[in-house]
């Protein structure tokens, strides 16, 4: 079910709103992915939040308005978090106060617990979380009104989509029901990323690997099709999805040449099993990661030292010295992002190299 209003759209039948259905259902695929690994503190608390214990119903990583809480009760319009300690940083906790504000804007009441009170405090934590609740109800019934009723009324003038399910929104594809996986490859210019994952691609078709297929603004060269090396746009046709916000990421490398990766082309690789590979930049690499979350398995190709870098540059005999200067200060820069990824390969020795990352890649693929 879908209902459009003031630029975004209402998805099923439980207070939820995106501003397009792709990012629904990417968000209800990372919501699925948590339930299945919750953190020690996030089970325990469950085990009291479940089957109405407290007299109410609680969901459990549930999306509310582009949001997913940790816990949420819609009849009394409660938001439960458990995190760990960087909440405590300044920057982070900005973060939580406006997503707060947000979420405030809508009727919700938000209560943040540490891993450490859920787990070494319990009861302090369920007496706060049931002084909530007393008061929460005990508002709505002077009001004479429930965020439960406001909901049925939001959502009494939905139609039906052909393209959207209440249930399963254009199929929900998940990495762990049979769908492809996402994996992410960066490497600073001459690491040898590219030699790798050509490699494994060549070497490996069992494991099922297929480029995500980019759009881009330049037009056809030779035998190119659209869909199959790239998906050509026009430069307004690439500016209107950027205002919907349907790009993972993309780039503008002059004006009105742009480069990027659709949300929905990844989606529909994914439903059809393949396993998606991003050969990207170091910032692209991590704009996804941070997107996919765990639902993708990052990796940075990184070379031995900056000067073995030079000397690979140098070797290829295709960049200028003053090209090749600025590759190594661009490198210099990209390796200082090696920590934001799942997992660093040292490419000292080029078949050690392919062999790692196929290991790794396996076991990601196979978990």
């Amino acid at each position: 079910m879908e209902k459009k209003d003031k630029g975004h759209c209402y998805f099923g039948n439980l207070h939820y709103h995106t501003n397009d259905a792709s990012t629904y259902q990417l968000l209800r695929q990372n919501a699925k992915y948590n339930r299945k690994h919750p953190t020690e503190a996030e089970a325990l608390l469950w085990e009291h939040l479940r089957g109405k214990q407290l007299g109410v119903r609680f969901r459990r990583q549930h999306p509310v308005y582009d949001y997913i809480p940790d816990f949420v009760c819609l009849t009394l319009n409660l938001i439960i978090e458990v995190d760990g300690g960087y909440h405590t940083i300044k920057e982070q906790r900005l973060n939580d106060e406006k997503r707060d504000a947000y979420l405030a804007s809508f009727g919700f009441h938000i209560i943040r617990f540490t891993n450490e009170e859920v787990l070494y405090d319990l009861n302090n934590v369920l007496n706060e979380i049931k002084t909530a609740m007393n008061k929460l109800s005990s508002e709505n019934q002077s009001a004479n009104t429930t965020p439960t009723a406001k909901i049925q009324e939001d959502i009494s003038n939905f139609t039906s989509s052909p393209n959207i399910s209440q249930d399963c929104p254009l199929g929900t594809p998940l990495p762990r029901r049979g769908g492809g996986r996402l994996l992410i490859l960066s490497a600073p210019s001459g690491a040898g990323k590219s030699t790798i994952v050509q490699w494994l691609m060549k070497e490996h078709p069992e494991l099922k690997l297929a480029f995500s297929i980019s759009c881009t603004t330049r037009a056809p060269r030779g035998t190119e099709q659209n869909g199959v090396e790239y998906i050509f746009l026009s430069p307004e046709e690439f500016k209107k999805k950027i205002h919907n916000g349907e790009f993972l990421e993309f780039e503008e490398v002059y004006e009105n040449r742009f480069y990027g990766t659709l949300k929905s082309q990844v989606e529909n690789q994914v439903e059809a099993g393949q396993n998606v590979v991003f050969d990207v930049d170091v910032k692209g690499g991590c704009n996804i990661k941070k997107f996919y979350g765990e639902r993708a398995l990052s990796l940075f190709i990184q070379p031995p030292s900056v000067e073995e870098l030079r000397r690979r540059l140098v070797g290829r005999q295709t960049d200028s010295a003053e090209a090749i200067e600025n590759r190594l200060a661009k490198a210099s820069y990209e390796l200082t992002f090696a920590k934001n990824f799942d997992r660093v390969i040292v490419n000292d020795d080029l078949e050690k190299a392919k062999q790692e990352t196929y290991e790794i890649v396996k076991t990601f693929l196979e978990g």
